[in-house]
């Protein structure tokens, strides 16, 4: 607690019993939702992430915004919201033949039982360095800033439309991940070769379309926002080429899983995981939230260009082709009309109303022109083959 600033230790001691029981919710949601993955039930879990969660917790946001609950109450229903995943996942889980809990231990032989705890130890460790990579700038932010909390509160905005642009990723990743697997599991190297390529094309689509949205609306947000959230545009902007990277090198850590390379994705994250501290640990003293946000994406960069470099060498696999090419071109011109379409509203009146039509009109905008020039280039197969069923079938689905 000694870390925190003396503003901000309050909240700490105030919220911090609450920790453990999130942290089971939390897991059950994962568990279960890995479950369902094994089923095919894949789109009903990402709804439920996705979606779900999202639109409950936004509704917890107004209700407090408009005081209808305390902050205290808001943060207790931030943690209990997670009871709504976890239930549904339990009963649709009962609901499957092959869902059942069992004690007895004697169902793996013993290098069964050795083979899974070799295999899940590294597993786990990877993850939990993965995702202490991913949120070690906003964990130690209240440490090395003198701002505390409210330095936090821009931070988190600023990720909080980092993740908006990641969505189309989280979606595509698991269903692509079990087919993936199975062509791995089939030892098909040209399935595997061919479905790798198309996952990471299909994944960079709807990638580029949303962070192109984004980019050309980081105004409507911050006027929205107001009260010294300016900083949120340059965070954003730093935080967003390490997460692009990430999104435009494809499937690479789910590969180097499925090939047996976990321990080297394990070590390389730890080092960087290390690097990452230390960088923080300079350069936020100094410069802030913005010496996070380099540190974060000069450490997510170096990590992809390790794991894109590994994955060539040892499998040969390539997520970059002309395709690649093409998507870029066609953002382009999408980018452009987003930039450049004029502020048609006065954002200091009716301040809400005014950014939000505007930020409805340049998003229609950048969707039309990027949606046409893909169906000018055609970059993916898959879209391609969606446009002829569309001509066929006369309906889009």
């Amino acid at each position: 607690m000694h870390h925190f600033q003396p503003d901000d230790m309050h909240l700490m001691k105030e919220f911090f019993g609450w920790l453990p029981f999130y942290a089971l919710l939390f897991l059950y949601q994962i568990i279960l939702e890995q479950y369902l993955g094994s089923q095919m039930k894949v789109a009903l879990a990402a709804f439920m992430r996705e979606i779900v969660l999202r639109v409950i917790n936004i509704i917890l946001i107004l209700l407090f915004a408009f005081q209808y609950i305390n902050f205290h109450s808001f943060v207790i229903y931030t943690v209990l919201m997670y009871l709504v995943p976890v239930s549904i996942f339990l009963l649709i889980s009962l609901r499957t033949k092959a869902f059942s809990f069992s004690l007895n231990l004697r169902i793996f032989s013993k290098a069964e039982y050795i083979d899974i705890i070799r295999f899940s130890w590294y597993h786990f460790l990877l993850n939990m360095v993965i995702i202490l990579m991913g949120c070690m700038d906003l964990l130690l932010i209240p440490f090395y800033d003198h701002n505390g909390f409210a330095a936090v509160a821009v931070y988190k905005v600023a990720i909080f439309l980092v993740v908006l642009m990641q969505l189309p990723s989280k979606a595509l990743l698991p269903a692509s991940f079990t087919v993936l697997a199975k062509a791995f599991a089939e030892k098909d190297m040209a399935k595997v070769r061919d479905l790798f390529v198309r996952s990471s094309i299909n994944i960079l689509i709807p990638s580029l379309g949303v962070a192109i949205i984004l980019c050309c609306n980081l105004n409507n947000a911050v006027a929205v926002i107001k009260n010294g959230y300016g900083e949120i545009i340059p965070v954003f902007l730093i935080l967003f080429i390490g997460r692009f990277v990430d999104m435009a090198t494809g499937m690479n850590d789910q590969v180097l899983s499925i090939a047996n390379y976990y321990k080297f994705n394990f070590y390389l994250s730890l080092i960087l995981t290390l690097v990452l501290f230390f960088l923080i640990r300079f350069l936020v003293p100094h410069y802030g939230m913005f010496g996070a946000a380099w540190a974060s994406t000069f450490t997510i960069v170096i990590f992809n260009i390790a794991k894109y470099t590994f994955v060539l060498k040892k499998l040969g696999l390539q997520p970059f082709s002309k395709s690649t090419l093409l998507v870029l071109l066609a953002g382009l011109p999408a980018l452009a009309a987003g930039y450049f379409f004029p502020y048609l509203f006065d954002s200091a009146r009716h301040v809400y109303v005014h950014s939000f039509i505007d930020a409805g009109l340049r998003t229609l905008v950048i969707a039309i022109v990027y949606v046409l020039m893909l169906l000018l280039l055609k970059p993916s197969k898959d879209l391609r083959e969606y446009l002829s069923q569309i001509k066929k079938n006369k309906r889009l689905f």
